[in-house]
């Protein structure tokens, strides 16, 4: 099953703040999503106390380590937000609080 990839307007916005070579590199990360939203155990986890499927892909890189949250709706993944390991905790607080799915912009 080949999955779609959208990314929320808050995901947007938090990837046009990293360096062009960062958002590259998540990019690149985030395109195996579509035929496996579910790669290794080592790199996604399931986020429990959310009322929806949500997600934690763990991007390591030179510069930095990112996590990727995202949600899943049928064959859609929602890519709902993309920070720093340092802000992870707090915008995982946020994501609990959001509606699923997501409003696209």
């Amino acid at each position: 099953m080949k999955f779609q990839i959208d990314f929320t307007t808050g995901a947007v916005k938090d990837l046009k703040a990293f360096p062009i070579d960062v958002q590259k590199s998540i990019l690149e990360k985030t395109i195996p999503l579509e035929s496996n939203p579910f790669p290794h155990k080592k790199t996604v986890k399931k986020i429990k106390g959310i009322k929806f499927p949500c997600f934690r892909l763990r991007i390591d890189l030179k510069q930095d380590t990112f996590r990727l949250f995202y949600g899943i709706d049928k064959n859609i993944i929602y890519v709902l937000r993309i920070v720093s390991k340092k802000d992870a905790e707090k915008i995982l607080r946020n994501i609990r609080n959001i509606d699923f799915p997501p409003e696209l912009s």
